[in-house]
């Protein structure tokens, strides 16, 4: 096997496939390995801040079988700069695996890449991997990659992603929904039937995208104005990001854009994915004349339907442990992270400061041990960044 890496975002568009080849000659992919939405991901990442693609290639006899998006940025700590890898997508996706095909062993295709990455440790100090999700293939070859560097590699459980599991039998469905719960969404669609025309409605052409996602965005911002969190969509970057990520996913046949209208008003409209087999509840914002009714509920009851008529085996809430998720009978899938670092003094140093500074569990330790430790590394960062300075300037001479 040989393995490149790559520093242009146009690589990508080389190497991966499209979707329909990408979900039946790989591995466990998801909605978020699609070209189009990570396409959608870059655009938006790299107006926030710079961003180097780091793009990992293993191959075979010139064919490529395991690909390895991630990026390289700078993270600051008390002045100083440490280099930082994410896979492409991170905070705005989920289930960031690596890509490989299913003619070959992910152990093996991940071994090679990771040695690969090591050999290049002089160009970053640590590679943060979050949202893999526990138990897949590609945890467990992550795992033994783990266990090859007990003293380098962190591996921790973080966001939980509930999934209601999709039995061929509807009342077997309902019958796993928390039934007062059940009982109430049931009452208020009955309702809302009672006082006009309810319809659940989804978007089948390209030309209605622009006007349902405006909807989602105007009914996204009223909802949370004048609150101590405002919608993130009052930023017309973020409504761009979203935007075009619709029209991406739509192009690759995986957008999910529904709504439910009451008598022609739109009364909660959703944003979301789906790939023939899972259904993705992204978001949602429902219209605030309607709030009485719960109507994110009685949406998803009427996504459950949907879900169920069109032969998906799973509707997936994402990250997130919200307490309604629950309710729909949905079982707990979590996701993990992986932290690695090399064996270089700013790799070790990046370590230490994840082990004080960012940890939950330091930070229940007494406070004085937290006040020595804090200070101890403070000095160091402050040695190795007068050592790091007196190597640039000597390079610059």
């Amino acid at each position: 096997m040989n393995v490149i890496i790559h520093n242009r975002i146009e690589i990508l568009e080389k190497v991966l496939p499209k979707w329909e080849l990408l979900k039946k000659k790989f591995h466990d992919i998801t909605v978020f390995q699609d070209i189009e939405w990570i396409k959608s991901w870059w655009e938006y990442k790299k107006k926030e801040r710079k961003i180097i693609p780091y793009i990992v290639e293993v191959k075979k006899e010139n064919k490529t079988i395991g690909i390895i998006p991630l990026y390289l940025y700078n993270k600051e700590f008390a002045g100083f700069f440490f280099r930082v890898l994410k896979p492409i997508g991170i905070y705005e996706s989920d289930y960031l695996i690596p890509i490989i095909s299913k003619d070959y062993s992910p152990t093996d295709i991940l071994k090679k890449a990771m040695e690969k990455i090591y050999e290049d440790k002089a160009n970053w100090d640590c590679l943060d991997w979050g949202d893999i999700l526990e138990g897949s293939i590609f945890d467990s070859a992550f795992n033994n990659e783990l266990l090859g560097r007990p003293k380098l590699v962190k591996r921790k459980r973080t966001n939980v992603c509930p999934q209601l599991l999709l039995d061929k039998d509807i009342e077997h469905i309902k019958s796993n929904i928390n039934k007062r719960f059940l009982k109430e969404v049931l009452y208020k669609e009955r309702r809302l039937k009672r006082e006009g025309k309810l319809k659940f409605n989804k978007v089948k052409s390209e030309t209605e995208i622009e006007p349902i996602m405006n909807k989602f965005f105007e009914l996204h911002r009223k909802r949370w104005r004048n609150t101590s969190t405002p919608s993130q969509f009052e930023n017309i970057k973020e409504r761009e990001y979203l935007m075009q990520a619709a029209k991406n996913l739509f192009k690759s046949n995986l957008l999910y854009l529904a709504y439910l209208s009451h008598d022609d008003e739109i009364a909660v409209a959703h944003f979301g994915m789906s790939d023939g087999k899972r259904n993705y509840l992204y978001l949602h914002a429902f219209n605030m004349r309607y709030r009485k009714y719960s109507m994110g509920n009685v949406f998803a009851y009427n996504l459950i339907l949907d879900s169920y008529k069109e032969n998906y085996e799973v509707v997936d809430f994402l990250r997130g442990d919200e307490g309604y998720k629950e309710k729909w009978g949905s079982i707990d899938k979590f996701n993990v992270k992986y932290l690695f670092f090399s064996r270089s003094l700013k790799s070790l140093l990046f370590k230490l400061i994840n082990n004080t500074y960012y940890s939950k569990q330091f930070s229940q330790k007494s406070k004085i041990k937290q006040v020595f430790l804090k200070l101890v590394v403070r000095g160091c960062t402050f040695l190795i960044g007068i050592n790091d300075n007196i190597r640039q300037r000597a390079k610059s001479i």
